[in-house]
This record gives structure tokens, C-alpha cells and sequence, in this order.
């Protein structure tokens, strides 16, 4: 039995063409179509939509009505333009040349676990489109573990008000440590109040990061939702 993500050619095939368009265009911040930068700017992507998996060729067929759906198509556009402009941002020496490669350490780390989760309006319950989510630590951005994951980021409707950050291995002074971090998430979103979310993480430490992302190490942050800066309280 073979198990296939439609999601994964649906966004290679609409990455490619939008890389096509942009080098024709050739806005001023369109430097470079590379493969390496093409990969990246797929794995952008991908990382940040829900997966559509098949078994079998009904199964093909089931989907099909969802991948023709032009909201889809018009969100898909919108992740995949925002992932080829972070990509072109990252200036890597000799990119061309390599593979993506993370930062090396020498020694423990406290490697993090995927941080994902859902923001909704706290009226409708509906998945909350065009807001803008913060991970902080201590007032400040917490460094991703590569460029391509944005910090802040911005929710679409195709991924359904999901988020997900992917933070940056933290130095150890030994293995086995264990400590317990407090991240802070700042919502916005335009026409609503601006809200918090703080929570603890314990993480172990271990003999050098992991380097491949692991989705079953992840933490999903419990949903959260904002509420529209012209509701008025009854009881005030």
C-alpha cells in the first residue's frame, strides 16, 4: 500500500509556475530561481498547509473537487509568493552550490518540538484568516531554526487559522539537562484586540540538534481566539 500526499505535486507544480511568472516579471527583490531555492520555497509551503492523503485512486478522485477549488488555488498563490519572497531574503554564501543546510553545534542543545496551533474568531469560531501570530521569549522574536520559517507569520484560509514555529536548538551545559522555557504567542489581526498567550515548555537536553523536522515531536498550543475591537459588554 502506497501513501501519497496530493498536496506535495499540487504545490510543486503551482511554486514552479509562479517561479516561471516572477522571471519574466523580474521584480527587484527576485534574485535568484535556483533549485535549492525552489526546494526551500516548496518546503515553505507545504509546511504550512494541510496535507490531502490518498490510498487509492477514489480516493484520487474525492479530492479532486477540493484541489480545483479556487479559494484554494487564490490562498496557495498567496503562501507561495510569501514563501518565494522569504527565500530570495536569505542571502546563504554559494547557495547554488549546496544543499539547505541548519546551524551546527558542538556539544548538548535543547532541541525544541514543533510548536503548531489554530486561532479562531471568538464570535463565529471560525478559523481566523489574515492574522498575524508572534512567538517571543522574554519581550523578544524567537530565532527560527531556518530563515524560511517566518517569525512573525500570518494565518490563510487554506490553512485553516493553523500556525506552526520551529525554534532554533539552544546551547546545554550538559546532556540530560532539563529546564522549562515560557514562550509568549501575540495575536493581531486587524479589527480585533490585540491578545497574549503565554506557556511552559521542558525540554531535555540532548548530544548535538536534530536537523530533520519530526512531527511527531511537536507541542500543539491549545486554540486560541480574538474577539472584535467593536464588541461592546452589555454590562459596562
Amino acid at each position: 500500500m502506497n501513501v501519497h500526499n496530493l498536496m506535495e505535486e499540487f504545490v510543486i507544480k503551482n511554486v514552479n509556475k509562479m517561479y516561471d511568472q516572477l522571471k519574466t516579471t523580474q521584480p527587484p527583490w527576485f534574485t535568484c530561481d535556483c533549485e535549492n531555492c525552489r526546494m526551500d520555497a516548496i518546503s515553505y509551503v507545504l509546511n504550512r498547509i494541510p496535507p490531502k492523503y490518498v490510498v487509492s485512486g477514489r480516493g484520487v478522485i474525492h479530492n479532486t473537487l477540493t484541489l480545483n477549488d479556487n479559494q484554494l488555488a487564490a490562498d496557495l498563490d498567496a503562501i507561495s509568493l510569501e514563501a518565494i519572497r522569504t527565500v530570495n531574503s536569505v542571502k546563504r554564501p554559494n547557495h547554488n552550490n549546496m544543499t539547505h543546510k541548519m546551524p551546527v553545534f558542538n556539544g548538548p542543545v535543547f532541541n525544541f518540538p514543533l510548536f503548531t496551533g489554530s486561532i479562531f474568531d471568538g464570535t463565529t469560531f471560525e478559523p481566523l484568516v489574515n492574522a498575524s501570530i508572534a512567538l517571543k521569549q522574554n519581550g523578544s522574536l524567537v530565532e527560527m531554526i531556518d530563515q524560511t520559517w517566518n517569525n512573525p507569520c500570518l494565518t490563510y484560509k487554506a490553512t485553516k487559522g493553523t500556525y506552526s514555529f520551529w525554534v532554533k536548538p539552544i546551547p546545554s551545559k550538559k546532556t540530560g539537562e532539563t529546564k522549562h522555557f515560557t514562550f509568549t504567542v501575540e495575536l493581531d489581526s486587524k479589527g480585533y484586540e490585540h491578545s497574549t498567550y503565554n506557556f511552559e515548555v521542558p525540554v531535555t537536553s540532548e548530544e548535538g540538534e536534530s536537523i530533520q523536522l519530526n512531527s511527531t515531536y511537536s507541542l500543539k498550543i491549545q486554540d486560541l481566539f480574538l474577539f472584535s475591537n467593536d464588541i461592546k459588554n452589555p454590562m459596562e
